[in-house]
């Protein structure tokens, strides 16, 4: 079974605050899988969006230097579960899916998945959430789950609304299945109050949310303060957290 990867590596995960779900702070080894089918307007991962155009994938020899080797795509399983082991430095909090859209290669995924599993790790997987028919393959193996709330100035798809209520789907799913999930909603100095309250409503109930501004920032401290106090009042001030892109302030992947 082979996928198409983009990179493996050893990091601190840098984003989800402090709500229940969230690695913030942790250890990790991070999976980039290659390939997304949406095309969010402030993707970090753009050179990865196309899989059909990455070629080859690398893996960090040691944690922390920077040094990388190379292989080509599409790699096999046993490959990338052997560059997981070689960054584990023994306080790995777990494996994070990342991408690129990890779900849209399902079958590797769940494969993979389950060899960490086999081997005594916990599984994180970060997605948009907008394939709830693939989370369901492999929601069973997923420890905790950071799901996308694609706002609408994200610009994703065309039907940004039904895209919405397939991400809330999605987290139904993973919750159900045992898995512990949060949702992330990237806002912008676009973002509408109106649409915040809208997926608060959604969540209430069923998933912690988390705030986090554009890289880099442009929504004034004022407005992401109305932002939280909305989703706050309707979901619970317990269950409302901001984000930011700290690993980016680390200097670090």
């Amino acid at each position: 079974m082979r996928l198409i990867m983009a990179e493996v590596f050893n990091s601190w995960q840098g984003e989800g605050g402090s709500v229940e779900g969230s690695a913030f702070g942790r250890r990790q080894i991070f999976v980039r899988f290659a390939g997304c089918d949406l095309h969010c307007q402030w993707c970090d991962s753009k050179e990865y969006i196309d899989a059909s155009r990455v070629s080859r994938w690398r893996y960090e020899v040691e944690p922390f230097t920077g040094k990388f080797e190379y292989r080509p795509n599409p790699a096999s399983v046993d490959e990338v579960v052997d560059a997981v082991l070689r960054l584990d430095t023994g306080d790995i909090h777990s494996i994070s899916y990342t991408g690129g859209e990890p779900t849209l290669q399902v079958k590797p995924l769940k494969a993979l998945m389950e060899r960490m599993k086999e081997l005594g790790f916990d599984n994180f997987l970060e997605t948009h959430g907008g394939l709830p028919e693939l989370i369901k393959e492999v929601a069973h193996l997923v420890n905790y789950a950071s799901v996308d709330i694609k706002d609408e100035s994200a610009g994703a798809t065309d039907d940004w609304k039904d895209l919405v209520l397939r991400e809330v789907e999605s987290i139904r799913i993973l919750k159900e299945a045992g898995a512990k999930t949060y949702a992330k909603l990237v806002v912008t100095s676009e973002t509408k109050l109106e649409n915040v309250r809208w997926y608060a409503e959604l969540l209430n109930g069923l998933a912690p949310l988390v705030i986090q501004p554009r890289e880099p920032i442009d929504v004034p401290q004022e407005r992401l303060m109305e932002f939280y106090g909305e989703a706050a009042r309707i979901m619970g001030r317990k269950n409302v957290g901001l984000s930011f892109q700290v690993h980016k302030y680390l200097n670090v992947l």
